[in-house]
């Protein structure tokens, strides 16, 4: 059944008419939107639901279908229209200001001499269209709340649906029939259909079905309706067709969803807002809906935290701005804002975001207000931008029920890990001996044929040969199954959807899954023509019996797998209890660490959360001109998470029981009263004025047991006394605000807005918690104010201005008391060392950005490009205190970001051929943010410190620079070695502690962004792609450090290349740049080891090694250098230190390139033909095949992914480093079945 919105454009829009080349003004469009679709994954399930489903169906049928709402008659509808020399166009712009009806026609049809009169009286509408038609040779017939007037057939033309014929042509002549559809497979009325060079032709029904009596079998149909491609179809002997028609304008809806709710013209607007619409974001299936966003809208950086199903996602819109809390954007669910947050750790785990909560099949759009003056009417929430959704309903649609279903299976496989070597075994003496306690791998050789006793060998000595496929033999196949039922009802009083979701997902990691189920129901129902009620109300329970560790610690199985040795068959291991004490040791080759398959079974991760998101909203048509709306909205979930360690865990010998319960609440209540006025005919006024109150109510519950006393047994009354740890945290915030925007429109053609808000917060003292928000924007079209060259259809320019912020959160201003393990049987509190303020202000952010937008071509280019500019005061820092105040740091209001950018949007259709089209959409995104000032006495602000690498910003630089400390090196100019690396007296490489010699060795940040969707429709096929470029940026890996440390990779078999059969002491003199910091030798003679001396000559392999260098002694008080350069002098070194000291101390050594290009996602989809689905009583079917992440390529050249650098820390995540964040690289790969009733 087919369920669509018939979106208009009541305002002027000119575009060019590809065929003939005439301007059409106030053109109509339709799209018939797809509805939900869902496919039950058992038959069991669709039986639990079915009741539900009946009952709630009976219920809306027997309350929709009692009145007859705004589909009146039009002998029922009064007007009074008056025209005295007057035009076609003026009168229709009265009926439009006196009914709810929009006007689609071509201009060139409607433009008669401008003599027409009629006396002003009422009359019935249908009376006063039938005066104002007659003698013009135009119909009307009415569609939806659209009357589309056109040239009324001729009987000659259209009646019989041929033309006279003798009566031999018409023995000659064939039947041909067939249907007409829209891209969505929605049946097209109304469509003329005329053969070619011929008066003879006919129009369709309102089934898209239609009948015609041509010349012969070869003739040729010409397909045209107003706003659409018109086509020309050869028959080649056809009688049975089945024709799709495109529409003739890109965005032919033009109408977003912006601030508040409120739906806008985008002409409109004088600021940036992206626009996402629900098709779009279900093209491949996901389980986290912000996944779907990546790379479609220009300046929003979508980033996955790790690479399992489920991980939470970053979204960053136009930088970071803020240097206090995770830089998300406030999430607007039909009018209700909901938590999310980027923060979701535990226990090592990665939870996932609240929002992955919503279902993806559910959304009808997405919007997104990038910058302040988009936002300012959500005030000191909106700091980050705002992201809006709305879902589905079943208004727009036929009248009557409409039921959606769709299913899709994934299958995730993981294809390529970061390779290890598997040519030496564990240990880190050197290759002369086996040490499988170790985790370092600079062990024996493998596969030639060594003997050692080996862990499983029972004591005797074994062949030592590797096994290259533990990762494969480890990680499996996950599979992901999606389910959705839609029903939707449209009545004349009002409309209703329910819908039904489920996910079901096995991970690539064994033993872990994700699973959601989702129930949604959204309604209106007039009560009457000035009053109707909207209810929303939406239920998810989401949850995993066990995510994945990813945090890099011992219980992570990417951690133990990674630091096995190469001589270990991981499936040896998977029996992971020895025998007879099953439950209490694990079995594992090394004390060191876990035995992966141990980590995942018995170390555990789970959570579920219970979330419910409802609003109830009243609108009230006080007057012609003037409305009332009061809304009440509330978004609640509980989390319960636990984590279980087991008995000999290498941290927790003891195992370990950790129960965390989150609840967080938020109500609003809004009331708006809103002003719409057409002042003589030039001017429209859009205004309202309204106060919100909001409620946030926070509470969690954590206990942690360190040890168990009996082990399995999962309580935290089982933890042994003095480990176990209570805290609890509870909070409270409220904020007032009132807000009122006024758009001023002149003929269409330059708009005016001006947004004010004021809120009250409740965590601010007194003296500064009212904050004041301002907006100003101006949108000129300027195609309509000027005259344009032809191949210009469209042409605005915008500009903007605006200030939002952010407060902080409970309890930033009075000190807290925290809680310790209990000391025997007393109890320990104590105050952190931190100084909160009193005296705390708000953020305040203030944004400048213009842009233009601009069609050519027919809308066959259409770009929209924004230059912005930002700058945020007022950051809450953190400055140090002297010890003997009693705290060690303070909370202050300081500093000063900046940041500037590029948001560009390219649309294309560079292919209309035939049955043929193809379009291509680009989004690109530069962004650059600085901090430009902080407070006396900070020199940098600090992000993260790991391993050597810092990620710090300092005043005049930009946020996410990187630095690190560099090699010690002799300075004195007029020394020989000046530039020389000073070894220690053992030989090794040393970093420079001098904070002052610091230097920056890359920026995490990219240089742009860009998302590339081209899609390709040949007739019922569409090929969709979503490609995602991030070009520049740098970021360091700990993972290839460690992995290089513990002698993983296949570059630690050998230093620097050097010419065996020359002195390596004057090879290193002869080109210093090659060997200085870096390290000479090899594992063995084979990989460049050099002669041992004395008594290490006897018992090691031939693998001395060497950092070249000089160290430095004091000879008579005066510094002078003995070289390190392979003479004589040299202190040797065995290849697992000399690897060790040239790189682990120095980051840039594992810093990388963060450029990289995925195909993110991949859609080859069939929409089965109309006549057959017809038979089968359906409104439209199609069947997909699916791919996510089917293709990377980085610039790095190592297989760590540039997206995941990041690495959990505690409960945050830090951008920049990353460590043992390598799960896998998976492609998803499946099917996706779509039906509509």
């Amino acid at each position: 059944m087919e369920v669509g919105a018939a979106i208009w454009f009541k305002y002027c829009v000119t575009f060019k008419n590809q065929s003939k080349g005439m301007k059409i003004h106030s053109l109509s469009a339709y799209f018939a939107m797809r509805s939900s679709k869902i496919v039950l994954r058992k038959w069991a399930f669709f039986m639990k639901l079915s009741c539900l489903l009946i009952s709630s169906l009976l219920m809306g049928a027997q309350l929709l279908i009692a009145g007859r709402g705004n589909a009146q008659e039009l002998d029922e509808i009064k007007v009074s229209v008056g025209l005295n020399k007057g035009t076609l166009k003026s009168a229709f712009r009265q009926i439009e200001r006196q009914t709810p009806f929009t006007f689609a026609y071509v201009e060139a049809q409607i433009d008669l001499p401008e003599d027409l009169r009629m006396p002003k009286q009422i009359r019935s509408l249908a009376k006063t269209l039938e005066l104002l038609l007659s003698g013009t040779g135009l119909a009307y017939h009415v569609k939806s709340n659209t009357i589309i007037v056109s040239a009324a057939p001729k009987e000659a033309q259209f009646g019989n649906g041929f033309e006279e014929t003798d009566e031999t042509d018409q023995k000659l002549r064939v039947s041909v029939s067939g249907v007409v559809t829209d891209q969505n497979s929605a049946a097209i009325a109304n469509v003329s259909i005329v053969e070619k060079s011929t008066n003879n032709g006919t129009v369709t029904k309102a089934d898209g079905s239609f009948s015609l009596s041509v010349a012969n079998a070869n003739a040729t149909l010409v397909f045209s309706m107003v706003g659409y491609h018109t086509r020309e179809v050869a028959l080649s002997g056809r009688s049975q067709i089945s024709i799709t028609l495109e529409s003739a304008v890109q965005d032919l809806s033009n109408v977003v969803v912006t601030a508040m709710g409120i739906k806008r013209e985008k002409r409109s607007l004088g600021y940036s807002v992206g626009n996402v619409d629900g098709s779009e974001l279900t093209e491949t299936p996901q389980t986290n809906v912000l996944n779907a966003l990546s790379g479609k809208v220009a300046g929003v950086q979508i980033s996955q935290m790790d690479g399992t199903a489920g991980s939470s996602v970053k979204v960053l819109i136009r930088g970071a701005t803020s240097l206090n809390n995770d830089n998300q954007p406030l999430f607007v669910i039909d009018g209700v804002p909901v938590t999310n947050q980027l923060n979701n750790a535990f226990a090592g785990a990665d939870m996932g975001n609240p929002i992955s909560d919503i279902n993806p099949d559910d959304i009808a759009n997405i919007s997104v207000l990038k910058g302040p003056s988009a936002a300012a009417l959500y005030g000191s929430r909106a700091g980050n931008g705002v992201v809006l959704i709305t879902t589905k309903s079943g208004r727009g649609g036929k009248k009557g029920l409409g039921v959606s279903v769709n299913t899709a299976v994934v299958l995730d496989v993981p294809y390529k890990y970061v390779p290890v070597q598997m040519k030496f075994a564990n240990g880190k003496s050197g290759a002369h001996v086996l040490e499988e306690s170790e985790n370092e791998n600079w062990g024996p050789r493998t596969d030639v044929g060594e003997k050692w006793v080996l862990w499983n060998s029972n004591g005797e000595e074994a062949p030592l040969v590797s096994y290259p496929d533990r990762f494969r033999d480890f990680f499996q196949t996950g599979i992901s199954n999606t389910n959705n039922i839609g029903v939707s009802g449209n009545y004349d009083k009002g409309s209703f959807r329910l819908s039904v979701g489920n996910v079901s997902s096995k991970g690539i990691v064994p033993n872990t899954d994700l699973r959601r189920m989702t129930l949604a129901l959204n309604t209106l129902y007039n009560l009457s023509d000035r009053l109707k009620v909207t209810a929303n109300f939406s239920v998810s329970e989401s949850g995993s019996s066990n995510r994945p560790i990813i945090d890099g610690g011992r219980t992570s199985p990417v951690r133990s797998l990674y630091e096995t040795g190469a001589q270990v068959n991981i499936n040896d291991l998977k029996d992971y209890w020895i025998p007879g004490q099953e439950g209490i040791t694990q079995r594992k080759y090394k004390q060191k660490q876990n035995n992966p398959w141990f980590v995942v079974y018995e170390n555990t991760t789970g959570f579920n959360r219970d979330r419910t998101v409802g609003k109830i909203q009243l609108d009230y048509d006080i007057a012609k001109n003037w409305g009332v709306m009061l809304r009440y909205s509330r978004d609640a979930f509980e989390e319960v998470r636990e984590a279980k360690k087991g008995y000999s865990n290498y941290d927790q010998p003891k195992g370990g029981y950790q129960i965390n319960n989150l609840y967080r609440k938020e109500t609003n209540m809004d009331v708006m009263l809103s002003y719409k006025n057409t002042i003589a005919e030039s001017w429209t006024l859009n205004a309202f004025a309204g106060a919100n109150r909001l409620q946030q109510n926070s509470r969690e519950i954590d206990n942690n047991a360190d040890q168990l006393v009996v082990p399995n047994l999962y309580t935290i009354s089982n933890g042994i006394p003095g480990t176990v740890l209570y805290n609890s945290f509870k909070s409270e915030k409220q904020l007032y605000g009132i807000y009122g925007m006024a758009s001023l429109g002149f003929r269409n053609m330059v708009y005016l807005d001006v947004t004010a808000r004021n809120d009250w917060s409740g965590t601010l003292p007194k003296s500064n918690r009212s904050y004041f928000y301002p907006s100003a924007s101006l949108s000129m079209i300027l195609s309509d104010m000027v005259e344009m060259p032809e191949w210009i259809g469209f042409a605005k320019l915008r500009v903007g201005s605006a200030q939002v912020g952010n407060d902080v959160g409970p309890y930033s201003l009075t000190q807290t008391f925290a809680t310790a393990s209990d000391w025997g049987s007393a109890k320990r509190m104590y105050m952190d060392g931190l100084l909160r303020n009193e005296n705390l202000k708000p953020e305040i952010s203030t944004s400048h950005e213009a842009g233009i937008e601009m069609q050519f071509l027919n809308n066959r280019i259409g770009i929209d490009a924004t230059y912005y500019i930002t700058r945020n005061k007022n950051q809450v820092l953190s400055i140090g205190l002297p010890v003997e105040s009693g705290a060690s740091s303070k909370l202050i209001n300081a500093g000063l970001i900046a940041g500037k950018g590029w948001d560009i949007r390219l649309t294309t259709v560079p292919v209309i051929a035939g049955d043929f089209k193809w379009e291509m959409n680009f989004n690109f995104s530069r962004n650059r943010t600085s901090i430009k000032r902080l407070a006396d006495g900070i020199k940098y602000f600090p992000f993260v410190s790991y391993s050597g690498a810092e990620v710090r910003t300092y005043e005049g630089g930009q946020i996410g620079d990187i630095f690190m400390r560099p090699v010690l090196v002799v300075k004195d100019n007029a020394s020989a070695y000046f530039g020389y690396p000073i070894v220690d007296n053992a030989g090794r490489l040393q970093t420079d502690n001098d904070v002052n010699n610091m230097v920056k060795i890359g920026n995490f940040n990219h240089d742009f962004m860009l998302g590339i969707q081209p899609s390709f429709t040949y007739k019922a096929f569409t090929l969709y792609a979503n490609i995602d470029w991030r070009q520049g940026g740098s970021f360091y890996s700990n993972t290839m450090m460690f992995l290089g440390n513990n002698g993983q990779l296949e570059e630690t078999l050998s230093g620097v290349p050097y010419d065996k059969s020359k002195s390596i002491e004057d090879q290193v003199k002869a080109n210093p740049k090659a060997y200085l910091g870096n390290w000479v030798g090899g594992r063995n003679e084979e990989y460049g080891g050099l002669p041992w001396t004395g008594n290490q000559a006897t018992i090691r392999e031939q693998d001395a090694s060497f950092n070249p260098g000089v160290r430095q002694v004091i000879v008579n008080g005066e510094v002078t250098y003995v070289e390190n350069l392979g003479g004589p002098d040299t202190k040797w070194l065995d290849p697992f230190t000399a690897y060790r000291y040239a790189n682990r101390p120095f980051p840039d050594r594992n810093l990388y390139s963060a450029t990289y290009v995925k195909i993110r996602e991949v859609a080859l989809t069939y929409r089965l033909p109309r006549a057959f689905t017809s038979r089968l009583k359906l409104q439209g079917a199609s069947v997909s095949f699916v791919a996510n992440n089917i293709f990377e390529w980085t610039a790095a050249g190592v297989d760590v992914d540039p997206e995941r650098a990041f690495r959990q820390n505690g409960d945050s995540w830090a951008q920049g480093v990353e460590y043992y964040n390598v799960m896998p690289w998976t492609t998803s790969l499946g099917f996706k079945l779509n039906v509509d009733f």
